[in-house]
């Protein structure tokens, strides 16, 4: 009697985890579902141009300037060093970790200012503008100067359905809405791919909320497939995700009575 009632017992617990492990479905990330053929999706990225990102107020600068003088070097950069009293600094998160960011701060005019040069109109421009402005200035005294130009705080916001929500720097001037969510963690199987919401700040400060289907390759050519500083991605959850918990607790209580029955029966049947 006790091995029939072993049996009865491994039996009913093999069948209910294979109840439960038969209501779970496997489920995939995947974009750009109307692309037919790999061909075309080459042609596409190769026709994208990334936008020039423009210098804006309160933006931080990294600009860098070689020349042949070493001392006159570090006089030049010392802007650029988080310790310095000219130079503005701050903290920003990526994956939980902290990073040190400095540079020249674009002040409300729109100007930063540099040693030998001063003050240097810098709004409304690219970092490719910058950097000719800044190597013909500088040129008047010192030969052959090599200027380097970056944002130092190109900022993206990324909350919602993914595996990494947080506010990081990225490394790049032209990130893509893949950029940012490769660094979030990518889109949870839980998330809405095709109502991608992004927040954008105007250069007067006010807000544009736009929303993006990342199901469709029309996505890349759009003015939003590439970010600008201080975006925000937000990822909304699908509907079975919203309607999920109460569907997880449906589905255990089912479990768990299935299996106090067969228990009783169990009980029932040697009692006999």
């Amino acid at each position: 009697m006790f091995q029939t009632a072993s049996r009865l017992i491994t039996y009913s617990l093999v069948s209910l985890l294979f109840i439960n492990l038969v209501s779970c479905k496997i489920q995939r990330v995947s974009y750009f579902k109307d692309v037919p053929d790999s061909a075309r999706a080459q042609k596409i990225l190769q026709t994208l141009t990334p936008p020039a990102a423009i210098v804006r107020v309160d933006d931080v600068l990294n600009i860098n300037i070689q020349t042949l003088d070493p001392q006159a070097n570090t006089v030049l950069n010392q802007g650029n060093l988080p310790l310095n009293s000219g130079a503005i600094t701050s903290m920003g998160d990526r994956n939980g970790q902290q990073s040190i960011i400095s540079g020249y701060l674009v002040d409300k005019d729109g100007y930063v200012h540099l040693p030998y040069i001063g003050d240097v109109l810098v709004k409304d421009l690219s970092t490719q503008q910058v950097k000719d402005l800044v190597t013909q200035k500088i040129s008047v005294y010192f030969k052959d100067p090599v200027v380097n130009v970056r944002f130092a705080n190109y900022k993206i916001t990324v909350l919602g359905e993914v595996r990494n929500p947080t506010t990081f720097l990225v490394p790049n001037e032209n990130p893509t809405i893949f950029d940012a969510l490769g660094l979030a963690g990518d889109i949870t199987v839980s998330g809405r791919k095709d109502n991608v919401m992004l927040i954008r700040s105007d250069a007067n400060g006010a807000k544009q909320i736009v929303r993006i289907n990342l199901d469709s390759t029309t996505t890349i050519s759009s003015p939003y497939f590439y970010l600008k500083p201080n975006d925000v991605l937000y990822v909304e959850p699908t509907e079975d995700k919203v309607a999920g918990e109460s569907n997880y607790r449906v589905r255990d209580i089912a479990v768990i009575s299935s299996a106090i029955s067969l228990m009783i029966v169990i009980i029932a049947r040697l009692t006999l």
